[in-house]
């Protein structure tokens, strides 16, 4: 078994596996995901020398077990999108299903923006909302939800409360370390530099050994935290 095959049999369910915890047929399941009424997979593993996900695209790999692969979380969404369509009917479903999204994702935001992070493309000063700002952005994180990539990287990719909270801590931490390239710290901000890392990296999915080198984990964990506490240390 290759290094990515134990992977995804750690942290994903393949479609079989996928429908089976969803207690549907798997023409069930492929039939919502289809609709676009449940993510997409998060990896596909193609020939067995490709993996493929929305955000990092076709990467090289070997030895891997071709299938799709979807996070276990993934259960709750189909309850939640079986629940909707048993309530509103299949048409409108889809519907239903972004706008309760983009509304509890609009409230996370607004916590977030307040307590841990500015984000002046959606939010005034004031905590008014920015039609135009938290429009574009939620179109670009259902876009992103739709098609897995938060099964890739947030550790529960169904809750949108986590999911704005992943967002949220990646964006400050790499305003301020400058995307991992800042080398000098006082002992203060070092001090709160890693605390920052470490809230980040509890809300955020390993991710798989292939894409791991290239991923906001390596550059916003590893490597900027091994050179804070050089720097403490120093």
């Amino acid at each position: 078994m290759s290094e990515l095959d134990v992977y995804l049999s750690q942290h994903f369910f393949d479609t079989e596996q996928m429908a089976n915890a969803s207690q549907l047929s798997v023409a069930e399941f492929l039939a919502l995901v289809r609709e676009r009424l449940v993510p997409g997979p998060s990896y596909v593993v193609s020939n067995g020398t490709a993996l493929k996900s929305y955000v990092f695209g076709e990467m090289a790999t070997s030895g891997a077990k071709d299938g799709s692969y979807f996070h276990p979380a993934t259960t709750v969404w189909v309850e939640r999108a079986m629940q909707v369509i048993a309530k509103v009917g299949r048409e409108q479903a889809g519907v239903a299903l972004r706008a309760r999204f983009a509304d509890q994702m609009q409230a996370a935001l607004a916590e977030l923006n307040a307590s841990t992070w500015r984000l002046p493309d959606c939010f005034a000063e004031d905590g008014t909302v920015l039609a135009e700002g938290i429009a574009k952005r939620m179109q670009s994180i259902w876009a992103h939800f739709m098609h897995g990539t938060f099964g890739l990287c947030v550790a529960n990719p169904v809750s949108e409360g986590a999911i704005a909270r992943k967002e949220v801590l990646q964006e400050k931490l790499t305003a301020l370390s400058t995307n991992g390239t800042r080398f000098a710290y006082s002992a203060d901000e070092a001090l709160v530099m890693l605390d920052l890392i470490d809230e980040f990296a509890d809300s955020a999915m390993p991710f798989s050994p292939i894409e791991y080198p290239v991923s906001s984990r390596k550059r916003l964990v590893e490597n900027l935290a091994a050179r804070i506490r050089v720097g403490l240390a120093a």
